[in-house]
């Protein structure tokens, strides 16, 4: 993927939570609040044990569908993120040092450290990009398509 423009990375730099919105084989919808940290690429890139809903539906890959927006905004001033994108299980040390690096207290919590042998660091990659932005008028939005072949 190309650089992934500026506004995309300061939105995403500024949270540190997204919903991942899954669909299983039975086609029951799933949601999870996850944290998250990201790559330059904007690959994000988050964990989870391999037995939850959203990780069993995710499985080898498959697409998944993100937001990440602040709790508790005045309607004037909404902004959110939302993407779809292809989420798959990861296991390049780079993911890894990233999310440890955005998140330095788990390496410091003994319980965390060892939570970490029990879990999975997943990738999603974008395909489509929008940011939502009610401060720039009344559903104010910028869009972005990747080609990710």
């Amino acid at each position: 993927m190309p650089d992934a423009p500026t506004a995309i990375l300061d939105f995403i730099a500024a949270h540190n939570t997204l919903t991942l919105a899954t669909v299983g084989p039975e086609g029951r919808p799933h949601a999870a609040a996850l944290f998250y940290a990201y790559l330059p690429d904007l690959t994000l890139i988050f964990l989870s044990e391999p037995d939850t809903r959203h990780a069993r539906h995710i499985g080898d890959g498959a697409p998944v569908a993100v937001t990440i927006q602040a709790d508790g905004q005045d309607w004037q001033r909404i902004t959110g993120l939302q993407m779809h994108g292809f989420a798959a299980p990861a296991s390049d040390p780079e993911m890894r040092a990233a999310y440890l690096a955005r998140f330095p207290f788990i390496a410091r919590s003994a319980i965390l450290a060892r939570a970490l042998k029990t879990v999975r660091f997943y990738t999603i990659t974008p395909a489509w990009v929008r940011i939502i932005d009610n401060r720039l008028g009344f559903g104010h939005k910028q869009e972005w398509h990747f080609d990710n072949d």
